[in-house]
């Protein structure tokens, strides 16, 4: 796979994010070297994984970046840290922020299209993607999908890092149920891992 545009844009658009966090969440006073190690070990990580039909590529590319800079400490902080550390570098970011506001899930073409991609998800092999069912909430602000595989935990249990994704999965606007920390979702998803998700502001 080569190491494309949308690849390069994610690092640039993040890393600097990232490295603030290094630094003062995880105080880490290197954090320009362990990004610079995490660069090398993002495109490792990322060989294989690309998928024209993955709609969730784009989680694929942000959980390569977590896992790499994870990968490139010397001491792995405890995973509460790493949640902040997470939420902090990809929650905080202008373009991350804009995004979120302009989600287009929650639109009922959005969550059409979110229906539609469910029953193809069914089929999908590839082990770097994402098998789910849709649900409708009560409205347009809310809905449900249960996740049978996920490309995230499929590239971390490769990786030998599947005790952080609770960290990377984390999100203001999502409930997990069951918890992502319980052993049903980092073991074969059985059962079934639900996620709530409601758009709301509070």
């Amino acid at each position: 796979m080569k190491y494309g545009l949308m690849e390069r844009l994610f690092w640039k658009v993040f890393s600097g994010d990232y490295k603030r966090g290094l630094e003062d969440i995880l105080h880490i006073s290197n954090g320009g070297e362990v990004m610079k190690k995490a660069h090398k070990k993002y495109k490792e990580m990322l060989l294989g994984t690309q998928d024209p039909h993955n709609r969730f590529f784009s989680n694929l590319i942000l959980a390569s970046i977590f896992g790499s800079i994870y990968l490139s400490l010397e001491e792995k902080p405890p995973v509460e840290q790493l949640i902040i550390f997470n939420w902090e570098a990809v929650m905080n970011n202008k373009i991350m922020l804009k995004k979120v506001v302009g989600e287009r899930n929650y639109t009922r073409k959005g969550q059409q299209a979110l229906a539609e991609n469910a029953k193809q998800s069914v089929r999908d092999n590839n082990p770097y993607s994402w098998r789910y069912t849709y649900e409708a909430g009560k409205s347009v602000m809310e809905y449900t999908v249960k996740f049978m595989t996920c490309g995230i935990l499929h590239l971390y249990k490769q990786w030998g890092i599947s005790e952080i994704t609770p960290a990377m999965c984390k999100r203001h606007h999502i409930d997990f149920i069951p918890f992502l920390a319980q052993p049903a979702y980092l073991k074969y998803f059985s059962p079934p891992v639900s996620i709530r998700t409601n758009n709301t502001p509070a």
